[in-house]
C-alpha cells in the first residue's frame, strides 16, 4: 500500500513592508561598508532614492543603525551588579563592540565629510545629540541618578564615550590588541574610582 506523499506547505509571503524593511536596512549596512572602504565621497545616490528620499537621510539612518547598537550594549543585564551598582569594566568592554568595531569609521566619515554642507553636517550633530538624550542620559538616571540627578555623573560618562570613541581612532594606525585592551583597563579604573566617588556623596 503505497503511503500518502506528504502535502508540500508553500512558506507564507512576506509582507512588502517588511521586504522593504528588509531591503532599507541592507542598504543601510551597505552604506556604512561603503564609507569604510572608500569614504564619504564613496556614497552616490544611483540606486537608493527608492528606498531613502535623499542621500542625507541614508547617511542618517546609518546613524540610527549604530544609535540601536549602543542601545543594546546599554541595555545588557551585566553592566548593573545584583546589589545595582555599575560594573563599568563590563560597560566599557561592550561599548567598545561598538566604537572599536572597524565599521564604527563609517560615523567617522560621515561626521568628517559633513563639514562642507552645513546643512547636513547640521543634522548629523543633532543627531549626536539627540542619541545622547534618547538613549545615554536615561540609562544614566535609571541606573545611578536620584531625583536629584547630578550633572557632573553625566558628564562622566559622556567623557567615557569620547574616550572610547577617540580611542577608535587609533585603529587606523594598526595598533595591536593589547594597546586597546590596555587603555580601555586604564579608562575602566578611573571612571569606575570616579563613579565610585561621586555616587558616595550626599
Amino acid at each position: 500500500m503505497l503511503s500518502p506523499q506528504p502535502v508540500a506547505r508553500r512558506k507564507p509571503r512576506r509582507r512588502q513592508v517588511d521586504r522593504s524593511a528588509e531591503t532599507r536596512a541592507l542598504l543601510t549596512r551597505a552604506t556604512a561598508e561603503l564609507l569604510r572602504e572608500t569614504g564619504f565621497a564613496g556614497v552616490t545616490t544611483g540606486a537608493l532614492h527608492h528606498h531613502f528620499a535623499t542621500k542625507d537621510e541614508l547617511l542618517i539612518a546609518v546613524l540610527d543603525e549604530n544609535t540601536e547598537r549602543v542601545r543594546e550594549q546599554l541595555g545588557r543585564e551585566e553592566h548593573v551588579t545584583r546589589r545595582g551598582e555599575i560594573d563599568v569594566t563590563s560597560l566599557v568592554a561592550h561599548l567598545w563592540e561598538v566604537y572599536g568595531d572597524p565599521g564604527y569609521w563609517a560615523i567617522w566619515e560621515i561626521n568628517i565629510g559633513t563639514r562642507a554642507d552645513p546643512a547636513l553636517h547640521r543634522k548629523v550633530v543633532e543627531h549626536r545629540v539627540w542619541t545622547m538624550q534618547q538613549v545615554l542620559h536615561p540609562w544614566i538616571t535609571r541606573h545611578i541618578l536620584s531625583r536629584d540627578g547630578k550633572p557632573t555623573i553625566i558628564a562622566l560618562f559622556e567623557f567615557m564615550l569620547i574616550a572610547i570613541r577617540g580611542l577608535s581612532l587609533e585603529r587606523f594606525l594598526d595598533k595591536e590588541d593589547a594597546y586597546f585592551e590596555q587603555h580601555l583597563s586604564l579608562l575602566a579604573d578611573m571612571v569606575s574610582r570616579k563613579l565610585a566617588s561621586l555616587t558616595a556623596m550626599p
